[in-house]
């Protein structure tokens, strides 16, 4: 992915004419995420869960995404 090192271009000037903003985020480093993951098998940290939604009613879930308004992560769950 491009998290690995990929160099993307863009001419500035496209995004200056279009008053576009770039959204980023930082992955952390190998360390830091292996140390995430003890936390989270050790149940120590856990996901913030916004809202969940049966499968049958991934439409309403994406619906729901688009708005913008969660906090947290939106889950599909599929029935057993």
């Amino acid at each position: 992915g491009a998290t690995t090192g990929y160099d993307a271009k863009i001419d500035l000037r496209f995004l200056f004419s279009r008053q576009l903003s770039i959204l980023g985020s930082y992955m952390g480093t190998k360390s830091e995420f292996a140390t995430v993951l003890k936390l989270v098998a050790a149940g120590r940290l856990k996901p913030v869960v916004d809202r969940a939604f049966p499968l049958a009613e991934c439409a309403a879930a994406h619906t729901y995404l688009q708005k913008g308004e969660q906090f947290g992560k939106v889950v599909l769950v599929a029935s057993s």
